[in-house]
């Protein structure tokens, strides 16, 4: 990771997010209040108000593998920009032509003085192109949330995203939406096809067994899953064939997993595996797992309400984890207490490693679901840009929730509920959160080509209304001072 430079190099994310949040919800407000109202301001004037909401916020610039602080030479602008354009951009009524105009011209000036200083301050460090980038330039990270089946509505928006050359720079995932997020990272461009097809290649019988097997690191439960058994050959890297890591993936990914401190599971290994009943003739049976998650929902819920037993890990998030095979991180954030199990149990001396000097850092005993602790990473990925991960601070974080409570599934409520209760701290770190009206059931986890298709058509049906604002948002601004 490349150290800060510059005098803002002390200051926390925590407080630096308090600084530039503000700065970001007036643009966002512009850029709906003008797709809302075209008479509002013309995309001149935006383009204006955007770049000194930009450059009022800038407090890093990337060149090669420096960071160089700038944001304490900018506060007094930084300071103007908020007098001006807080209240009314920031105001409980719409903003209005008649307020904003008087605004553009002077700060227009002002942001052109503030920039030439920094480039002066820069000189010799950063050139004035990678500057003018971090200004203008704002990048996709999009954010995937858990809940079984419902996910694969993600499949459309990524691939509607992909037509307009929307394509993330950064991406992270709990539990099933960990798994598309590693499906989505092998490659740099959404490629509809390659996703079916590795879809058309899965089936129940070959991603769960029925079977005892030992349980290192994960929570014991009835169905074990063997995620390599259907997505390795999409994951192999190197001469031996060895599993591709998250620092491998073109797309850089964090995955969200969650913890069981020492000595605070509240109940025997042997209660989880139960849970689901002892026949797999009910489990390979969509229909008797519906009747039997039931059960599982209490020991869930006893983990959910009970924060004090759970630790969020992101793995990905580091030069360490870094190193985590993919496909065991996705396994690991898909385990869910009393219903799917996933270890780590071939012989792989390094993954081993990683994963018991992981938990013993945590003071964890046991792995599970990410959804339990973070069903929707949104404060995790702007944290990893916030440091730097993918060069550039301006970003647009994008959250796909599609296990959001509906009143429409009625069974699934209580657990959506309880899952919200994760999402509900991210919120404030999104630019905007996608819900989705109609998806697959939560059971539908290997769906079928028809299925996946379905949901696919879901979620670009859903999306379209957003890809106005989304493209004004992530089009690069032009040249205005």
């Amino acid at each position: 990771m490349p150290r800060p430079d510059g005098p803002s190099k002390h200051v926390l994310l925590k407080e630096r997010f308090q600084i530039t949040r503000p700065l970001e919800e007036m643009e966002l407000r512009l850029v709906r209040a003008s797709l809302a109202n075209a008479a509002l301001v013309d995309l001149r004037e935006e383009a204006i108000l955007r770049t000194v909401l930009s450059l009022a916020r800038l407090y890093k610039v990337r060149h090669g593998e420096r960071d160089v602080g700038v944001g304490a030479l900018l506060t007094p602008f930084r300071e103007e920009v908020e007098r001006r354009l807080g209240p009314v951009l920031q105001a409980p009524f719409p903003p209005t032509r008649d307020r904003l105009m008087p605004h553009v011209k002077d700060l227009r000036q002002h942001a052109a003085k503030a920039r030439d200083m920094v480039a002066q301050r820069l000189r010799g460090r950063v050139p004035p192109e990678a500057l003018d980038r971090e200004i203008r330039h704002k990048e996709l990270v999009l954010v995937t949330g858990g809940g079984g089946g419902t996910a694969y509505v993600y499949l459309g928006v990524m691939s509607l995203l992909g037509e307009y050359g929307l394509e993330p720079r950064l991406l992270a995932g709990t539990s099933m939406g960990a798994i598309l997020a590693i499906m989505r990272s092998r490659l740099t461009r959404f490629d509809a096809t390659d996703m079916i097809n590795i879809v058309r290649g899965l089936s129940f019988r070959k991603l769960f067994r029925f079977i005892s097997t030992e349980s290192r690191y994960g929570l014991p439960a009835a169905l074990r899953l063997f995620l390599r058994a259907g997505l390795g050959r999409f994951f192999s890297a190197g001469p031996e064939n060895s599993g591709m890591r998250l620092k491998d993936l073109p797309v850089p990914t964090l995955i969200a997993v969650g913890g069981i401190r020492r000595g605070m599971l509240p109940r025997p290994l042997e209660y989880y595996e139960r849970l689901l009943g002892t026949s797999p003739l009910g489990l390979l049976n969509p229909v008797g797992v519906a009747r039997r998650i039931q059960a599982a929902m209490g020991a869930m819920a006893e983990l959910f309400t009970r924060p004090e037993i759970t630790a969020r890990l992101y793995l990905g998030a580091d030069d360490t984890t870094g190193d985590f095979d993919a496909l065991d991180a996705a396994g690991f954030s898909s385990a869910l207490p009393g219903v799917i199990h996933y270890d780590v149990l071939r012989e792989d001396p390094g993954m081993h490693t990683l994963v018991e000097g992981l938990m013993g850092q945590h003071g964890v005993a046991r792995l599970i679901d990410g959804g339990l602790v973070d069903n929707l990473p949104a404060k995790a990925a702007w944290k990893a840009v916030a440091r730097g991960r993918i060069g550039t601070r301006n970003a647009f974080i994008l959250a796909l929730d599609g296990f959001a409570p509906k009143l429409t599934t009625p069974f699934w409520l209580p657990l959506q509920r309880l899952a919200a209760m994760t999402v509900a701290p991210n919120l404030p770190y999104t630019h905007h959160v996608k819900r989705f009206p109609r998806t697959l059931s939560p059971l539908d986890v290997v769906p079928s080509v028809e299925l996946a298709s379905k949901a696919l058509q879901f979620g670009r049906t859903a999306l379209a209304e957003d890809l106005p604002f989304l493209r004004r948002m992530l089009a690069p601004l032009p040249p205005v001072l």
